[in-house]
């Protein structure tokens, strides 16, 4: 598998393979794929799409191509991102509101 494989599909308009999406998270996260790569899969997917199934397990891969945290707490462990810069008031009112 390598990038190529994964962005010439798209520009084909058709769906990566499970196994190549798995590889370019991976990629990603150990730097095989280059931010060229990452540029070009990103306005495919931008510009042909990428159905819902092929985004599940590209997000899923990504969650699995770095170091997971394991917490021993009953219930579930939760973490609220945000990309910063925008006047995010959410992470004000999440806790207490997810606690209620």
């Amino acid at each position: 598998m390598d990038a190529r494989t994964v962005i010439a599909a798209l520009r084909r308009g058709e769906t990566p393979s499970d196994e190549g999406l798995r590889w370019f998270a991976k990629g990603l996260a150990d730097g095989t794929v280059t931010s060229a790569q990452a540029g070009a899969f990103a306005m495919g997917v931008c510009l042909r799409g990428l159905p819902e199934e092929a985004r599940a397990v590209l997000t899923l891969a990504m969650r699995d191509s770095g170091h997971v945290l394991h917490w021993d707490l009953p219930g579930p462990v939760l973490d609220k991102h945000s990309t910063g810069g925008v006047g995010d008031c959410v992470s004000l009112v999440l806790a207490p509101m997810l606690a209620a």
